[in-house]
């Protein structure tokens, strides 16, 4: 008993003596170097560029522990600039100097941090209205150009309170020094734009979608999500994204001018409000001709609307496999539906090249792409667009289908508009197909 109290006191001994040296080891330990405050902390009454020794610097906490008027404190690693020797931090010191105690108020919301003084710079942040940040220095950048003005300001290096840098145009901030006593109150410029808030939060769509949906008369090729006038909330860049134009517009800010237009500062383009629920967005193309698109939101999405549509034309189209599958004609052809939006079409040289170009193949694809008039519903179903393999263009046709089989007529690309054909060709082409087992 006594050698196990004896083994127990011992350990007790020796802990305690490795304790008191571990104490005796960090109380004594060297600094790892120095740092320069980034950001004042009034708590420790320690300002911008002042140096402090470093002792410990802990990634998990994400802590400096530096030792000031000999007691040691924690501050966060982003406060705080690591530098080997002291000669390195009064180098940084020199660097910032100019700027030591100035800070910066955001005036706009969204206005993005670059990697490089550009407006056209990689994105790093995106600053929120009235946040601020540390100016740690300024550089030479390249001009900001806003409606062939060059934007007075100067490209600023600055720090956010998270630690994040980056290079941001003062055009849209509000620089003050910490110690002018009115600058806390100067921090707030100006309340938020809710009208700017309300366009860069809100989904715009191209007008059309709103004409479509009128019309009952939805074209998923041309209603997707992917399709309108995306703001840049969180990137910087503006883009109109339309089927067959896809255009960005990086900005360093967004500014209203006395008409209440929205100018996208640092490119062309300028947002015009038509109504609640209507935007028009125009800029300068290359050319120098002025290009206006409008935009709306809607309550239905769109999405699900083109969804739906798709699974119309589907079942259409699975309606007439179900009714062939195999058609014949003798002045046309045998033509035969398959399963996967596929066809096979053989004899059908007769149309050859007047419609069907030479060297198209018997393969290829087949869909409902567009809507017919109501005027010709009396007579055909809807239209049959082919595309064959060997041809890069689709051959649409009005089609019907009965119990006898399927009837074809050619309809030029000329009378499709908006998706919709509503006239016939002055000296149809007409095409009658015999469901298997019946040849017409």
């Amino acid at each position: 008993m006594k050698k196990t109290l004896l083994s127990f006191y011992n350990i007790t001994f020796i802990l305690a003596l490795l304790c008191l040296s571990l104490f005796t080891c960090i109380s004594c330990s060297k600094k790892i170097g120095y740092g320069v405050v980034n950001w004042s902390i009034p708590e420790h009454n320690l300002t911008a560029t002042d140096i402090v020794p470093i002792l410990v610097r802990s990634n998990i906490s994400k802590v400096y522990i530096a030792e000031l008027n000999k007691e040691k404190i924690e501050i966060p690693l982003w406060q705080l600039t690591f530098c080997t020797s002291k000669r390195e931090a009064q180098a940084y010191i020199e660097k910032t100097k100019e700027y030591r105690s100035v800070y910066a108020a955001v005036k706009l919301d969204g206005l993005p941090l670059r990697s490089n003084p550009d407006n056209t710079g990689k994105q790093v942040y995106r600053l929120r209205e009235n946040q601020i940040v540390k100016v740690l220095w300024k550089g030479e950048g390249a001009p900001v150009i806003s409606r062939d003005k060059q934007l007075e300001g100067d490209w600023l290096y600055v720090m956010t309170n998270d630690g994040t840098r980056g290079w941001c145009f003062s055009y849209n901030l509000f620089t003050y020094d910490e110690r002018e006593p009115s600058a806390p109150q100067q921090r707030q410029e100006t309340a938020a734009d809710e009208v700017l808030t309300g366009i860069l939060k809100s989904r715009w769509y191209p007008q059309y979608y709103r004409e479509m949906i009128q019309k009952k008369h939805i074209d998923p090729e041309r209603m997707t999500e992917d399709f309108g006038f995306f703001p840049g909330e969180g990137t910087g860049v503006a883009r109109i994204m339309l089927k067959d134009m896809q255009i960005a517009f990086p900005y360093t800010g967004i500014t209203k001018n006395r008409m209440g237009a929205y100018q996208f500062e640092g490119s062309p383009l300028l947002l015009q409000i038509r109504d609640a629920e209507t935007i028009a967005v125009n800029y300068t193309d290359d050319k120098g001709s002025v290009q206006i698109h409008t935009f709306i939101t809607l309550k239905e999405n769109p999405q699900a609307l083109a969804d739906a549509e798709t699974e119309r034309r589907n079942a259409e189209l699975q309606a007439l496999i179900n009714a062939g599958p195999v058609f014949n004609s003798v002045n046309y052809g045998v033509l035969q539906f398959l399963q996967d939006g596929r066809f096979l079409w053989n004899g059908y040289q007769i149309l050859t090249p007047s419609i069907i170009p030479k060297g198209a193949g018997a393969s290829g694809s087949v869909a409902i792409r567009y809507f017919i008039s109501s005027k010709l519903k009396t007579e055909y179903r809807g239209i049959l667009s082919f595309k064959f393999d060997g041809s890069g263009n689709w051959i649409d046709f009005f089609y019907t289908v009965s119990k006898q089989g399927v009837k074809l007529e050619y309809v030029k690309p000329e009378n499709i508009t908006d998706g919709i054909a509503a006239v016939r060709n002055l000296n149809p082409v007409i095409l009658f197909f015999g469901a298997e087992g019946i040849e017409e």
